[in-house]
């Protein structure tokens, strides 16, 4: 009975006993004149993996999003070790795989992807790693083609990460569905704040949307790196509102608050994206029987959806006519808004002329070789198609197709800790995927990266049954 009160005491002792001479040791450093960067690094990287070594499972997997959805708001490099240079998100995913790599009392592994979908995956890494082998090779710097070469180095380590996050026995899953779900709407929330208060929105580049001859709208999503979010959190909504009786007004309240702020992006190629994931949640909620709730969630969520447009358009007349033309294609389209989705035709376009040239690509081309290519760079930047078949042509397109294609085969052979869980999953990851082909997306962006590998490991790193 001592020993055991002596290790609780040691372990309750032991936050403090680290904790404060690294405390001391910040404040001296903070005194100090001009201490060098990597000092700094040190510091604050040990305080932030101390941190993430001392939250709970259900907490840190939240603040990781809260992380990844205000990345871009530091757009400059954290830290620059010639001739490499660590962001927001890259500081994250180290955390992430720290606390995925620390010993702590696991489940087993519940091996979800084993077979066919780990075998494709490892196959389209494989493609991915020799498209920056042969850049390397024709002179391309490693910074650059480690830094374009993303989804090589994001999903394998942040998918481990998350995977063994969620397999510690500590998870409680319900706050962990909880707390992200409190992230997102507080992103949402914040994003209609900013709006209505008018606070500049953080890409001026992105700032103004045409909706005219001569007349624009502001765009404003709060982060820039949070408006992926917003979907799938309407998506996750409405499979709840399909499947779960038991709260279905907490359903409609997070649908309904994901698809106000999707809408209010005006990110047409969220937009449709989002409503093909809506579909298909429906379309895989049940019918008939006592859980039966598709036709009565399609009919709620539309009146939901016209009563928010019409209070939009009460409100503020501009926005909500920008919201009409940027979610109905057939309306009449700015010049400019026309004008913006053709490139992103072209960007896929060239992606296949590259492509029938180049059936395994060019390789993972940085700003310079793209020029001297005649490749506009801009183009990888708003297709993640493009950026797959530029970088490894045919074969990286039917590598990460046959990965899409075997997780959601697996998904529909597993089972659900909740009803909700699969079509919710489904939906949100045919989302993703259809968004990247107007974007860099789920291939190059590394805000949409961790949110895809995210929703990935909530399906698969899961248990079967819930606490």
């Amino acid at each position: 009975m001592n020993a055991l009160l002596d290790r609780h005491f040691a372990r309750e002792l032991a936050p403090v006993a680290l904790g404060v001479p690294a405390a001391l040791f910040a404040a001296y450093l903070a005194a100090s004149p001009s201490p060098s960067a990597l000092v700094w690094l040190v510091v604050y990287g040990a305080i932030c993996a101390a941190v993430a070594l001392a939250l709970p499972p259900h907490v840190f997997m939240a603040a990781s999003l809260v992380v990844v959805g205000v990345s871009t708001a530091f757009s400059s490099a954290v830290v620059s070790v010639s001739p490499a240079a660590l962001y927001a998100s890259d500081l994250a995913l180290l955390l992430i795989v720290l606390r995925g790599a620390a010993p702590r009392p696991r489940r087993a592994a519940r091996q979800a992807l084993s077979g066919a979908p780990q075998a494709l995956f490892l196959v389209f890494l494989f493609v991915l790693a020799v498209a920056g082998i042969r850049a390397m090779a024709g002179g391309t710097p490693p910074a650059s083609v480690i830094r374009s070469d993303l989804a090589l180095f994001y999903w394998p380590l942040l998918y481990f990460g998350f995977t063994r996050i969620l397999a510690e026995k500590s998870l409680d899953t319900r706050l962990l569905w909880r707390n992200l779900a409190l992230v997102a709407v507080g992103f949402a929330v914040y994003m209609l704040v900013a709006r209505a208060l008018g606070h500049p929105f953080e890409d001026p580049g992105l700032a103004q949307v045409p909706t005219g001859p001569g007349e624009t709208v502001p765009r404003n999503f709060g982060f820039a790196s949070a408006f992926t979010i917003y979907p799938v959190l309407a998506v996750v909504g409405v499979a709840g509102m399909a499947n779960d009786r038991a709260h279905r007004l907490r359903w409609t309240l997070l649908a309904l608050i994901g698809l106000i702020a999707t809408l209010t992006t005006l990110v047409r190629g969220e937009i449709f994206s989002l409503g093909l994931g809506i579909l298909l949640a429906l379309a895989l909620s049940p019918r008939r029987g006592v859980a039966a709730g598709r036709g009565r969630t399609a009919v709620q969520l539309a009146v939901a959806a016209a009563a928010a447009l019409l209070a939009v358009l009460a409100v503020d007349p501009k926005l909500g006519h920008a919201v009409v033309q940027r979610s109905l294609p057939f309306t009449e389209q700015a010049e400019e808004a026309t004008a913006n989705a053709d490139y992103r035709f072209e960007a896929m376009g060239t992606g296949i002329r590259v492509a029938r040239a180049h059936p395994a690509g060019l390789g993972v081309l940085d700003q310079q070789a793209l020029n001297e290519h005649e490749l506009d760079p801009g183009y990888l930047v708003h297709s993640g198609l493009a950026t797959l078949l530029v970088f490894g042509g045919w074969v990286a397109l039917a590598a990460s197709l046959l990965v899409l294609l075997s997780i959601v085969r697996r998904s529909f052979e597993l089972n659900s800790p909740s009803n909700w869980v699969h079509p919710a999953f489904l939906g949100a990851i045919v989302m993703l995927s259809v968004y990247s082909l107007s974007a860099a997306g789920l291939v190059g962006d590394s805000w949409v990266v961790p949110l895809g590998a995210l929703v990935v490991a909530l399906r698969f790193g899961l248990p079967a049954s819930t606490r």
